[in-house]
């Protein structure tokens, strides 16, 4: 699956974009993350190594979260399930009513 995910990300922006991405200072922590998990589940120890590679995969794209967040509350049937009062309080500290466009 994550092969599928990287092969997916180098066709949609090319191999030298998505090897830039994962090379960028910023990017360090969670390409290490990511690739470290990926390493960790072909040892053997597949729930660590997923939770190292989710971890390593929000800190690659959480600047995209908040769009990602705003698309699911226009969406009919999770929109409601994201605007209910719990839900809503947290979504609204990961991705503001308003995104700067």
């Amino acid at each position: 699956m994550q092969l599928l995910f990287l092969s997916g990300v180098s066709m949609t922006i090319g191999p030298y974009p998505t090897i830039r991405f994962f090379t960028r200072p910023r990017n360090l922590k969670g390409s290490l993350c990511f690739f470290g998990g990926l390493v960790v589940v072909i040892i053997g120890w597949v729930i660590f190594g997923l939770l190292l590679e989710g971890y390593g995969f929000i800190l690659l794209f959480r600047g995209f979260l908040p769009t990602v967040l705003m698309f699911l509350k226009r969406t009919p049937y999770l929109g409601r399930v994201l605007d209910l009062p719990g839900v809503k309080s947290v979504i609204n500290k990961i991705a503001p009513a308003q995104l700067p466009v």
